[in-house]
């Protein structure tokens, strides 16, 4: 008689904790390109060889602090790795808070670098379903 390994209750599906994960790591990462990119503008943008020097250092650790995010994220997924609905939406999102922001900080606009995080919100699987549902022509 074989024995029935199957376990009691299957596992849980992925919680939004890796969209978000994977919106903060490409914010970061594209932060870090944008800042990577301004160290070789001229002085008045980055304040001399110190300033390249902090701006090239900053980019680094963005792009560190991103991939461990990304790996997070991985972990996190558990058997939903293979859906690509936790990379698309989020990764498209990230990129443009990213941009935003690392724009906005370039161009020390201090008082609005707080509305682009505010975009993070449609990383989230809940407020994605909520605005396609509202929206005409989404899926019901």
């Amino acid at each position: 008689m074989t024995r029935n390994r199957a376990p009691l209750r299957p596992r849980r599906p992925a919680t939004t904790i890796p969209d978000l994960l994977f919106a903060l790591g490409t914010a970061a990462l594209t932060m870090g390109a944008v800042f990577f990119a301004a160290s070789f503008g001229g002085d008045d943008l980055v304040a001399g060889e110190t300033g390249r020097i902090l701006a090239r250092f900053f980019a680094g650790a963005l792009a560190v602090s991103a991939l461990l995010l990304f790996a997070l994220g991985i972990v996190l997924l558990r058997d939903d790795r293979g859906r690509a609905d936790h990379y698309r939406v989020p990764i498209a999102v990230g990129a443009v808070v990213g941009l935003v922001e690392g724009w906005l900080f370039i161009l020390a606009a201090g008082g609005a670098l707080a509305f682009p995080p505010l975009l993070l919100l449609f990383a989230l699987r809940p407020f994605r379903r909520m605005v396609s549902n509202v929206i005409p022509g989404g899926s019901r």
